[in-house]
Parts: C-alpha cells; structure tokens; sequence
C-alpha cells in the first residue's frame, strides 16, 4: 500500500463487530469492523473530547460511554444528543492481510 497510508493492525485481530484503538504519531484513531465493511474515526467524542474506544459498537456506529451519544462509522454524524458536530472519518483499506490507514486528512468534517 502506497503513501499516505500506514498499517495499523492485521484484519484477522479485528474480528467482524468489533474495533481496536490505534495511534500514529500521537493521535488516536478507532478501526471498526462491521460485517464487510471497514472504518476508521477518530477517537474522540466531539461532545466532551472522550475516547470514543471506551464505547461499545452497535452495528455501523459507535456508542460513547461518557454521555450515550451515538455515531454514524461511514459519515462521522452524530445520531443522538447530547454530540451535534461529527467526528472526522478517514480512509481504511485491507491489502495483503494489513488494515491500512490514511491519517493525513478526514474524508468529512463538520
């Protein structure tokens, strides 16, 4: 996989509804696995800044654990108070076994 993406996890440890939190330099991101489908947030709640991986997975969204806001994987929008902005999406691929990452820029942003 080319530049700007980075290998974060191997796909066989993420098994399908489920997630890992990964770092590259210095800032935090969710991988999610949901039936076939790949995401990647950011993982911060953009309610209260909380770590949207203390949260649990709920089909294509993320439940944060500090005040029950729900998020869409695919848009980042938020889908129940008390959050009202997105959190950024970014660019996920599978390439020889790998889950790749693109970092460099959120595919939205509210």
């Amino acid at each position: 996989m080319d530049s700007p993406f980075v290998a974060v996890a191997r796909a066989a440890d993420i098994p399908s509804g489920g997630f890992t939190k990964v770092e590259i330099a210095g800032r935090a991101f969710l991988v999610a696995h949901v039936g076939e489908d790949w995401y990647a947030v950011e993982d911060l709640c953009s309610h209260e800044d909380f770590p949207l991986s203390y949260g649990c997975l709920e089909g294509g969204r993320i439940k944060c654990s500090l005040h029950g806001s729900r998020f869409d994987l695919k848009s980042g929008r938020p889908l129940e108070e008390p959050a009202d902005t997105p959190i950024a999406t970014y660019r996920v691929a599978l390439a020889d076994g790998q889950v790749w990452l693109d970092p460099t820029a959120p595919t939205n942003r509210g």
